[in-house]
């Protein structure tokens, strides 16, 4: 069946998004980051060494253990080199999304275009204007996968002209004062190096709920193949990763949301979603310090940011003191007239998300909602190309030998068999 027509009849009315993270760095272009050393990069000072971070496309590769039992998520690129860990989520994987804004700015807590569009915030969820009625379900041949969070301000992969396909777009950036950079998408990545005129992840790239139980945002993806602009949709079945009673995650249980992937981990394993969440934790590479002007403290711990800090201080399960941790230092961070969609994306986390630690889904592949393709510039609609399976089943002989395995650590990382060519590559 070809993308133009499956599930349309699902997602007609309700925008779908498109899936993929790692910030813009050329594939082919071999380099690892040698700009880390300009970017204050300090571990958080209660951040747990044993977070096991996912490598990211974000400048080199970087790896952790795990804190309190949990997992980091992976990393994420930076547009600018090659592979990196800028470690995605751990002790409940960070990410941060948001709604949209033209320009990159929000004007009164609401996005113009995209997202939010009349939007407005409910109890510090953000309810977005563009309405729909919620997909159906997956089917029993749906994909097991878990999902993570961060947020580095880095430039997204699929930010640069080189990693998409002309058909499809590129994702847009946004400088230091989150004003878009248009159609100049050769902007060096503020990984590489942030100043005012940098490449960042734009505020608009924040989650929001599309209702009580359908979410929108944007997630870096597994680093095999053609992964940009791709959307999927993800029904979180009550259960963490790492600790199945999680409260977070029992409580987002039963509620759905769609992701476009815009950027690549090479640190995220099979199933993985690396949640684009404002304070989920920057990871190797944090130009948030700079844009934000905060101190890697305020930011919480490297692997997991705010959510993994309170829950150090205060324990897992006594979550309602952790979503009101989480809260206030969002507050903290996001205080600005400008910074309406990260705090928007912030309390999305809280509220929506019950501050899930890395929880459990059942994923598969769809079109993608109006609503993420104006956000990220990218629709993969003109490819009229068939959906695929869970990882994007197989693949030739020579794309197999193309595959990176580094994010398998030597198998430990393989999981389930993700339907990827990558996977049956590297773990079969």
């Amino acid at each position: 069946m070809k993308r133009a027509s499956l599930r349309l009849a699902v997602l007609l009315g309700a925008p779908v998004l498109l899936g993929g993270c790692w910030t813009g760095v050329s594939l082919d272009s071999g380099d690892e980051l040698a700009t880390a050393s300009t970017i204050d990069t300090t571990a958080d000072s209660d951040s747990s060494a044993g977070d096991e971070a996912g490598s990211t496309d974000e400048a080199g590769s970087t790896g952790g253990g795990s804190s309190e039992g949990e997992s980091t998520s992976t990393g994420r690129s930076t547009g600018e080199g090659g592979s990196t860990t800028d470690g995605g989520s751990t002790d409940g994987g960070s990410t941060d999304g948001g709604t949209t804004t033209e320009g990159g700015s929000t004007e009164g807590g609401s996005t113009e275009g995209g997202s939010t569009e009349g939007g407005s915030t409910e109890g510090g969820t953000t309810t977005s204007g563009t309405g729909g009625d919620d997909p159906p379900p997956l089917g029993n041949d749906a994909c097991d996968g878990y999902a993570t969070r961060y947020w580095d301000c880095c430039k997204a992969h699929c930010g640069n002209t080189g990693n998409t396909d002309p058909l499809i777009g590129t994702v847009g950036s946004c400088d230091a004062a989150d004003q878009s950079h248009g159609q100049d998408y050769d902007v060096p990545s503020s990984c590489n190096g942030p100043n005012q005129n940098a490449a960042f992840t734009c505020y608009s790239n924040a989650p929001w709920a599309v209702s009580g139980s359908l979410s929108y945002g944007f997630a870096a993806v597994p680093a095999n193949g053609d992964i940009c602009g791709r959307c999927y949709q993800l029904e979180f079945t009550g259960e963490g990763h790492y600790q199945a009673d999680n409260p977070g995650s029992v409580a987002l249980g039963g509620k759905t949301m769609i992701v476009q992937a815009t950027n690549i981990g090479y640190d995220v394993s099979g199933g993985q979603f690396d949640i684009l969440t404002p304070g989920g934790g920057v990871g190797a590479f944090n130009a948030c310090s700079y844009q934000w002007g905060v101190s890697n403290n305020q930011l919480g711990q490297t692997y997991g940011g705010l959510l993994s800090t309170c829950t150090q201080q205060l324990g897992a399960d006594n979550h309602q003191a952790v979503k009101s941790c989480v809260l206030d230092r969002c507050n903290d961070i996001f205080d600005e007239p400008n910074m309406g969609e990260l705090a928007a994306g912030c309390e999305w986390f809280v509220n929506w998300y019950e501050a899930a630690d890395n929880p459990n889904l059942k994923y598969e592949e769809v079109e993608c909602p109006q609503a993420l393709i104006d956000i990220s510039g990218v629709d993969r609609g003109p490819l009229n190309e068939t959906i695929q399976g869970c990882g994007g089943g197989s693949c030739s002989e020579e794309e197999q030998a193309a595959c990176d395995c580094s994010w398998t650590n030597g198998g430990a990382n393989c999981g389930a068999d993700d339907g990827s060519c990558c996977w049956e590559a590297c773990c079969g």
